[in-house]
């Protein structure tokens, strides 16, 4: 008989496998678990080399699954070569203007000022960023801005000229470099590929320190009980760097790329990979952020302080990083390459354009198995989540955003605030789905979305649609097992059952018991992965207070 090298026992261990069972106590040999059960069923796999861990009241869970983060880009953003103007970090204008000035007055000639999560919602006396206001601030020394949502970036002439970039340039695909009236740039980059090429070569990992920052971005998922995470922007020049950190180090946390679609050839086939690193999808950009004023609606912004704060027009709706036509093109090429499409979007209008399109893609190919994803969907109809289940296509959702933006969202999009991120509607239908962070632009934190997706509260304490709250149950599946079959992982990962690798957090308080609004207060104490315990010691505080 096998015996276990690890038993934890004497808490509460939620499996949440398919009924949802507790159990007293698990076993661990050899990366996976053996036995999950009673006390005395599992000590029968002692040995006197087994180590026992006693979770002295404590809950155990299966390690949380984030579907949608950006580990490779936001181990940049996050760098120390980056200053950070969160509102976290500076919670006025003043702040944020400090921080950059002194960052220039320190900058060498040859050096490049980068910083990342400009705000004019939580930090409402920002002025209207542009290139000519970083110009003014830094004639000479190289200066952009990404806004934190990573949709807009800012660069100042000096960067713009290191850059090679002038009004001859043409738009990377799918984004825009924004123009005066004469043709000229703005110094603007707005959706992904033209924000992330005007933050300049700073932002891209170097040979040097990639597996360094690396580390130290994946503790920070480790310190919230995350064991794995998708990463939905992959590039496909990080492939070999990521693969040979994974090789050389006893990674904390399990990857699952996106590769970013239109960013070069695919980096390996299908099967290439391993339980540690492995690319499962191709990640595509429908619409923008809505706190850009660029997520296709059927209906305008508001009128009000909200909307001048993000510089929108009242009435203004946005539009589609594609045409119908050339996303159907995209997804044939990638779905009929067996590739999983995760495709972030936002407004109703653009939700429409990607169900034909993923309806018309699996009619075509006969993909029907791929679990075709939609991300985010903050504007998403009831009637839309329910086509998607209809189709066999999941959602992740940006939960997150009723809690920092919630306040907010009332003053954007008026009574459709109250329908914003609607989960409770995926639960009813039956539809596994997962709520995520997408990190760095809210900071990883699962008993955050748990208690958000429960309570429907904004930082204020708000109620945005009561109606569309889920129950606890829901919450840690949408956070463990529904992400993991989004991984096309649920063989491995997001339960506690015989044959999983033993990734596991334990927390110091039962989710099932405590109060749907404590449960963000209820704190991480381990981390594992594949029985090995992870030191949870990196600060993963949210935004503001």
């Amino acid at each position: 008989m096998i015996s276990a090298d690890t038993i934890f026992l004497g808490g509460r261990i939620i499996t949440v496998d398919p009924d949802f069972r507790i159990a007293d106590a698990v076993a661990v040999a050899d990366r996976r678990i053996i036995a999950v059960g009673t006390e005395s069923e599992v000590r029968t796999l002692c040995s006197p080399s087994t180590r026992v861990i006693d979770l002295a009241g404590r809950t155990l869970l299966p390690g949380f699954v984030e579907a949608h983060g950006h580990p490779t880009a936001e181990m940049n953003m996050l760098g120390p070569d980056t200053v950070d103007i969160r509102a976290s970090e500076c919670p006025t204008a003043a702040d944020v203007f400090a921080r950059l000035r002194d960052a220039v007055a320190l900058a060498a000639p040859e050096d490049w000022v980068i910083a990342f999560g400009w705000d004019p919602l939580l930090v409402p006396d920002l002025p209207e960023m542009s290139g000519r206001l970083l110009t003014e601030l830094s004639p000479e020394i190289p200066v952009s801005v990404m806004h934190y949502s990573a949709h807009s970036s800012w660069a100042n002439d000096a960067a713009l000229a290191r850059l090679g970039l002038d009004r001859n340039s043409p738009d990377p695909v799918g984004s825009a470099f924004i123009r005066s009236a004469d043709g000229e740039l703005t110094g603007e980059g707005r959706e992904v590929p033209a924000s992330m090429i005007l933050m300049g070569p700073t932002m891209q990992a170097r040979p040097d320190s990639f597996g360094g920052f690396l580390h130290h971005e994946l503790h920070r998922f480790a310190a919230a009980g995350i064991t794995t995470t998708g990463d939905l922007a992959f590039e496909a020049t990080h492939y070999d760097a990521v693969a040979d950190y994974m090789a050389g180090h006893d990674s904390p946390v399990r990857i699952r790329a996106y590769e970013r679609s239109g960013a070069g050839p695919h980096i390996a086939p299908a099967a290439a990979g391993d339980s540690m690193f492995r690319k499962v999808g191709v990640k595509v950009w429908k619409d923008g952020s809505p706190w850009i004023g660029n997520i296709h609606t059927s209906f305008g912004y508001e009128d009000s302080a909200a909307t001048r704060a993000v510089g929108v027009h009242p009435g203004h709706r946005g539009c589609s990083n594609y045409t119908a036509e050339d996303l159907l093109e995209i997804c044939r090429t990638h779905v009929g390459d067996g590739w999983q499409i995760a495709c972030h979007v936002h407004g109703d209008l653009a939700i429409d354009t990607v169900l034909d399109t993923f309806e018309q893609v699996m009619g075509e190919t006969g993909r029907t198995d791929l679990r075709l994803r939609l991300e985010h969907c903050g504007a998403i109809t009831a009637a839309q989540v329910r086509r998607a289940h209809a189709l066999g296509v999941t959602i992740s959702f940006f939960v997150a955003h009723i809690h920092f933006y919630g306040d907010v969202l009332r003053g954007l999009f008026g009574d459709r605030a109250d329908e914003w991120t609607p989960a409770g509607v995926a639960a009813e239908c039956g539809m596994p789905f997962s709520l995520h962070n997408d990190s760095p632009v809210t900071p990883a934190n699962p008993l955050l979305n748990m208690r958000t997706a429960m309570t429907r509260q904004s930082r204020s304490g708000a109620v945005l649609g009561d109606h569309l709250r889920i129950d606890i149950r829901d919450a840690i599946r949408a956070q463990t097992i529904w992400p993991a079959w989004q991984l096309h992982s649920e063989h491995e990962i997001g339960s506690i059952e015989t044959g999983k690798f033993a990734d596991f957090v334990i927390l110091d308080g039962d989710p099932l018991t405590t109060d749907p609004a404590e449960l963000d207060a209820i704190g991480v104490v381990e981390t594992w992965i594949a029985g090995r315990r992870v030191d949870a010691v990196h600060d993963v505080a949210g935004i503001g207070p």
